[in-house]
């Protein structure tokens, strides 16, 4: 209906080609918001019900003609002529609202129109899960980011069978190549292993695995057409391969833009794992080493991985040993798991946006696997450079974007700058990007559990750097006051000193996200020894030092400074009275203590 409608309106020849397209973007905002809202019949009319009073309310204030007495109202007709009149008229009044509204709308008004796409688009790559990552609806750059990483285990005897048979099928059949990867799709198994491989895909252990993440208002269907088995190669060596990527930092899909959906691939092990390969997660900051029926599932075209070889998990084989006659009873020689793929979105949306990145993520792995097994054994100087420079090449220049900055996050710049350059004002970029860490500080500060400890680190440090950076440009084209130099420079010294006490991971709430053992309440060293939260205010110092230092900052940006400082301290008192998600600190101490007294007075 909303494509039919935004159609619609570029074919009259009284509404201009421009109003169209102003119109097009408030419709397809409407239409995406009101899709993923998903608000039912009753909700749906009700809102319609309220718009139409709300906008004959504005009418009468405005002292103009309702629409309810200029349709409704009118005399001298029959009412059967009436009632076809009202019906055409509010036929008409409906398909020309929004274009007529824009077409009275001021001028950043219609900017802030042409930039809704960009805005939402930005948003919905925010709004990927149904659990607390995302905060249901209220997604953006200032909620907590939690882990995409799904953990679990098919340990029941019927899955054990299944696993063991496929094992089985890819040693005595499959007959995998000690020099490189192996991979089958399913279509290529026997049946008795086709089986096997669906019966897993379609298993509830598989099902209560991304129900831990995606609610009833999502919906989640196997990738098919993407899943297989694969074999690790047993010695790493020779010249360069597409091989090279998995133990290169990576991540295996292209489409990092798409909005609401994912595509889910579960690495399931079949085996003890003998050449002790260990999957590093840097967003999630967890490394783990699959085996015997282990799942890892994470974001095919989001999530940033790569895998090393550890003697702790066994002694990789050589070649000639990986080819001996005994490999199918030496479980040791072989790494084997099976790809598992899956579609999450909303259920609202699932028919365009879940359906369309399940057959371009599809399409897409039947391209790159004919680029990388073409690759897997160069045999020309031609193919190790595309294997090189090409694939491998690629791959950390993608992988680059994701690991600094965050496919979400350059979405939410762009379509910042996109709307401060539509206004043509800086002011606009300036305000939208200074303060994005202080929300994320206190909103991971206050859940905690399941953070992406490496997301939550590298968000915020982008964060502080983009508003850090323009800060100190804003203060110093303005600087008029040398010795605020003095206070800039000790308040960054303290903050700095404070850093090195806690440690990098402690700075960025280690220690409240167990990620660090370190007791903070007991750090001794400078500056803690001398002040209390000093990271913070040394912070406060600082940035109040470049406001008093710099013309520009007091005169054309006299709020910048003082709201840091405002959310600054507002941060320091969710730390200083340890408000979260949970028990402070202070009170669980009372309680401890309360009860170690209680013990002691019924022992005596």
């Amino acid at each position: 209906a909303w494509l039919a409608y935004g159609a619609a309106l570029c074919a009259p020849r009284d509404v201009p080609l421009a109003l169209s397209a102003e119109s097009a973007c408030v419709i397809f905002a409407a239409a995406v918001v009101s899709a993923r809202l998903d608000l039912g019949w009753i909700a749906a009319l009700a809102s319609i019900a309220a718009g139409y009073a709300l906008q004959d309310l504005a009418h009468w204030y405005f002292g103009e003609e309702t629409y309810q007495s200029h349709s409704w109202g009118g005399a001298g007709a029959s009412s059967s002529d009436r009632s076809a009149a009202v019906v055409a008229l509010f036929v008409e009044h409906v398909y020309y609202l929004v274009p007529l509204t824009l077409a009275c709308a001021s001028a950043r008004a219609k900017a802030v129109v042409l930039a809704l796409p960009v805005a939402v688009l930005s948003w919905a790559n925010y709004a990927l899960d149904s659990d607390a990552s995302s905060w249901g609806f209220f997604a953006g750059p200032v909620m907590p980011a939690k882990r995409r990483l799904l953990i679990g285990k098919l340990s029941a005897p019927d899955e054990q069978r299944d696993l063991a048979t496929l094992r089985r099928w890819t040693l005595a059949v499959g007959k995998p190549s000690p020099e490189t990867t192996s991979h089958w799709w399913v279509s290529q198994l026997d049946d008795a292993a086709q089986a096997a491989f669906e019966r897993i895909v379609s298993g509830p252990t598989m099902r209560a695995l991304f129900a831990t993440k995606f609610r009833d208002d999502f919906r989640v269907e196997p990738v098919r057409g993407m899943n297989e088995l694969y074999v690790s190669a047993a010695q790493r060596g020779g010249p360069k391969s597409s091989d090279d990527v998995f133990y290169t930092e990576h991540v295996d899909g292209p489409f990092c833009f798409f909005p609401f959906a994912s595509v889910y691939r579960c690495i399931v092990a079949l085996d003890a794992n003998g050449p002790g390969i260990a999957t590093h997660f840097p967003n999630a900051h967890q490394s783990l080493a699959a085996r015997d029926g282990d799942v890892l599932a994470f974001d095919f075209h989001r999530e940033s991985h790569y895998i090393t070889t550890s003697k702790a998990g066994g002694t990789p084989p050589s070649s000639a040993t990986a080819a001996a006659p005994d490999a199918d009873a030496d479980a040791t020689k072989f790494r084997v798991v099976l790809k598992l793929h899956y579609v999450a979105a909303p259920s609202s949306v699932f028919w365009c946006c879940g359906r369309l990145l399940r057959f371009l993520s599809v399409k897409y792995n039947e391209v790159f696997r004919a680029l990388f097994l073409a690759t897997i054994a160069p045999r020309s100087p031609v193919a190790t450079f595309v294997a090189d420079k090409g694939v491998n090449g690629f791959t950390v220049a993608y992988n680059a974007v994701e690991k600094y900055a965050g496919f979400a996050n350059v979405t939410y710049y762009v379509a910042v700058a996109a709307l401060a350059a539509l206004l043509r004002s800086y002011r606009v970029f300036l305000y939208a990007t200074q303060f994005l860490h202080y929300g994320r500080y206190m909103s991971t500060y206050y859940t905690r559990r399941d953070v992406a400890f490496g997301t939550f680190k590298r968000d915020v440090l982008l964060y502080k750097t983009v508003a850090l950076v323009q800060l100190v440009a804003l203060y110093a084209t303005g600087l008029d006051r040398l010795a605020s130099l003095l206070a800039v420079a000790a308040g960054y010294g303290v903050s700095i000193a404070a850093t090195r006490a806690l440690g990098v991971d402690g700075t960025y709430f280690g220690i409240e996200l167990g990620v660090v053992e370190k007791d903070y309440r007991f750090v001794t060293q400078f500056p803690y020894s001398v002040l209390p939260h000093p990271m913070i205010l040394g912070q406060c110092v600082a940035i109040l030092g470049m406001h008093l230092g710099s013309a520009a900052l007091r005169t054309e940006y006299p709020l910048l400074a003082p709201l840091h400082v405002a959310l600054y301290l507002a941060h320091l008192t969710q730390e200083a009275f340890d408000v979260h998600d949970g028990v402070p600190w202070y009170r669980a101490a009372q309680d401890a203590e309360k009860s170690t007294s209680s013990s002691s007075k019924k022992l005596a």
